[in-house]
């Protein structure tokens, strides 16, 4: 009878282990665990892709209000609630004059500190994309220096919208 309840005991233990595997506090905590999971970019390494050109997407995927302000040169904002269904869009990738990614073309996500673009990057490699790069830091890390100031900048807020 002993050994049943230390058996009993021993399955109670390992099943409320095992049930909180993948299960996070918040988002923070659930891009960390990921982030070994993500090629990361340098901001150093995006900045020599920038100067010298090439072949590949970046990928803005802050707020719409936050990429109007200000930006990495040559980006697309794709904010990260439509990230999924915008990645592989031809209308979408039309209007911006691009051809749409293919599953193995380099894109590069950058979010404002890095954490949401990991996240991602995760599920852009869910969704079968194989060359796809976080930038460390995120948009902080590649413009320091900007202007606390700065008033967000919405499309079409003009008169009357």
């Amino acid at each position: 009878m002993k050994k049943i309840i230390q058996l009993i005991m021993l399955l109670v233990l390992t099943g409320q282990f095992y049930s909180c595997r993948g299960i996070y506090e918040n988002g923070g905590e659930m891009a960390a665990d990921c982030r070994s999971d993500i090629n990361q970019l340098s901001v150093k390494t995006l900045q020599t892709k920038i100067d010298t050109g090439g072949d590949y997407y970046l990928i803005d995927i802050r707020q719409p209000s936050d990429y109007y302000t200000s930006n990495i040169p040559g980006s697309v904002s794709i904010p990260r609630g439509i990230l999924e269904f915008k990645i592989g869009d031809a209308g979408f990738w039309s209007e911006q004059y691009i051809y749409p990614p293919e599953k193995k073309s380099e894109i590069i996500l950058y979010s404002s500190d890095g954490a949401l673009g990991i996240l991602a990057a995760k599920t852009l490699m869910q969704l079968g994309y194989t060359n796809v790069y976080n930038l460390e830091g995120g948009y902080t890390a590649f413009n320091p220096h900007q202007d606390p100031n700065a008033v967000a900048v919405t499309p079409g807020a003009g008169c009357g919208g």
